[in-house]
């Protein structure tokens, strides 16, 4: 396994980790009517000027061989419009505002999970692909896999996080013929994203996704994002914790939830019991071939 350690001689502050535990405490859900209106798909372009974060605190992660610099969500947060949507859940220390704001600011551990399982696969095997990672906010593992020669389109639900956070941090580690030229941004619910791409006739090699089943509620949107832009033979790595208490998601909940559709093999292939349990869980399309046999 490699190394994965933290690298603070630029930020000496680790507080920006979530590590909150499983509870419903640390994972609030603000529920509201079923017919809030879910946030249009629209692609997010990088602007012509580029992004200046001299003054900003910047937090870099030694991953192996390469080095993950993010900016500091907090900086992030203060620059966030008094008008905007994600005031509010800043402003009232809320995670969650389903429909409103899905958490993009934070950077959460089971993406760093989900970095360090990556960086232990062959790293060759990311080169010539396309990946997609979902509910990216600061975008650690797609920006990962970008450094190791993907290509990679970004999706969070608030277009505020991908300008703010994702497309700064992207171009923190890579250079501007690369991320001009590989990386696409992508805003908006999951439904209608998988609208927008389905038109195009986009698919994907890898879909990378973390902290994303925490709700029953969204958890059939991603499923079918990932069942209409999955290519056949391709994979999806999904970082979550075991048990979200008081809203009901979780690896083994969504484990049966993918298993009663008969159309995906799913397994945990790495946990990590260092503080709340955690895993990384993989799915595959069932081939032809197993249809009917036991996954």
């Amino acid at each position: 396994m490699g190394d994965f350690t933290f690298g603070f001689e630029i930020c000496e502050d680790d507080s920006n980790i979530d590590t909150a535990s499983n509870d419903s405490s640390a994972v609030k859900d603000h529920r509201g009517p079923d017919d809030i209106t879910l946030r249009p798909a629209k692609e997010i372009y990088i602007p012509y000027n580029e992004t200046r974060n001299e003054e900003r605190r910047i937090v870099c992660v030694s991953c192996g061989d390469v080095n993950l610099c993010y900016l500091h969500p907090q900086d992030v947060e203060g620059m966030i419009e008094e008008k905007s949507d994600i005031k509010e859940a800043i402003s009232t220390h809320s995670d969650l505002l389903p429909s409103v704001y899905e958490g993009g600011l934070k950077v959460w551990e089971c993406s760093l999970d989900l970095v360090q399982y990556l960086q232990d696969l062959d790293p060759i095997s990311f080169s010539g692909q396309t990946i997609l990672e979902l509910g990216c906010g600061a975008g650690l593992p797609g920006i990962y896999t970008l450094m190791k020669g993907a290509t990679v389109h970004f999706q969070d639900y608030n277009e505020e996080v991908l300008e703010l956070l994702t497309i700064p941090n992207v171009q923190l580690n890579t250079i501007p013929e690369v991320y001009k030229e590989k990386c696409h941004f992508l805003a908006g619910d999951w439904s209608l994203v998988q609208d927008l791409l389905m038109q195009e006739g986009t698919r994907y090699d890898v879909i990378l996704t973390s902290e994303t089943i925490y709700s029953l509620d969204s958890q059939p949107r991603l499923y079918n994002i990932i069942r209409s832009l999955l290519k056949p033979n391709g994979k999806v790595f999904l970082a979550a914790k075991t048990h979200y208490f008081g809203v009901g998601g979780g690896t083994r909940q969504f484990e049966d939830f993918v298993r009663e559709k008969g159309e995906f093999e799913i397994e945990s292939i790495k946990v990590i019991s260092q503080g709340v349990r955690r895993e990384i869980l993989e799915m595959r399309f069932i081939q032809p071939e197993n249809k009917g046999a036991k996954t």
